[in-house]
């Protein structure tokens, strides 16, 4: 099919989530263009038990339990050989061709692809974040329009040019990365089309969720303030707020409903 082969290393960060990580994996070994290379990086308590005929095929590396996405994704990609680096987080999977799709447009001297993110219901795919026409430094200071963890593939080259994940955002570690390689004047190019079908991560409670967002909306403002306009800067605060008060209803809420059932 290609006359040359790209070797591209697959990362996936995972955490306690096993149940997860076999679905993952099989969507990447199911791929018409094989990957270089499987990488798994457990930052779970948990060790990862993986069965005999997995085991001669992935690589896995554990780290600091609970050291985040954003850690687990550089790791993985300093232990990585191939020139480009595809990342899948362990409650997503890619469609058959996900990689073959891809390869094409790294043919041609593109170092960034992004592709479609979808949800699949009642047997069918939805889009849930297609970040076509949006994928712009100003739209990207305020919001996400698609800049995922499981949906892009990157050099390596640039990934570290860019210093890859940066730990202190989550969950804005994603969108500030590719912030970074547009910032470099690097091309990023976007297949829609292009499935990953995204996962929900059922083991954070609400709380946990506000207060990673709260904190990594404020970290991501404070580090890209210099970005901002007046307008892009209260806007992020505003987020923050909301956020705020949304985490305080829930915990009234969850408290009121702790004290009726007493």
């Amino acid at each position: 099919m290609f006359e040359q082969k790209l070797n591209i290393s697959c990362i996936i960060p995972t955490c306690d989530r096993s149940e997860y990580l076999r679905e993952a994996l099989d969507s990447v070994l199911k791929q018409t263009y094989e990957p270089y290379e499987i990488i798994v990086i457990n930052n779970g308590k948990d060790k990862v038990h993986l069965s005999s005929e997995l085991a001669d095929k992935v690589q896995v590396y554990d780290i600091i339990p609970y050291a985040g996405v954003a850690q687990a994704r550089n790791f993985g990609a300093s232990m990585a050989t191939g020139h480009y680096l595809a990342f899948l987080d362990d409650d997503c999977q890619w469609g058959e061709k996900y990689l073959e799709n891809i390869v094409p447009v790294l043919f041609k001297g593109i170092d960034c692809v992004l592709s479609g993110q979808y949800v699949v219901e009642n047997g069918k795919f939805k889009p849930l974040r297609i970040p076509v026409g949006q994928l712009r430094q100003e739209v990207l200071l305020v919001q996400n329009p698609g800049a995922g963890g499981p949906n892009v593939v990157i050099s390596k080259d640039l990934f570290f040019r860019v210093r890859g994940y940066d730990p202190k955002l989550p969950p804005s570690e994603d969108k500030a990365m590719i912030l970074e390689v547009l910032r470099t004047g690097t091309e990023v190019s976007l297949l829609p089309e292009n499935k990953v079908i995204i996962g929900v991560n059922e083991g954070q409670t609400l709380s946990t969720n506000y207060t990673k967002f709260i904190e990594g909306v404020f970290q991501f403002t404070r580090k890209y303030r210099f970005l901002m306009n007046r307008e892009q800067y209260f806007f992020n605060r505003w987020k923050i707020a909301k956020s705020r008060l949304a985490k305080l209803f829930w915990a009234v809420q969850y408290r009121v409903a702790r004290f009726l059932r007493v």
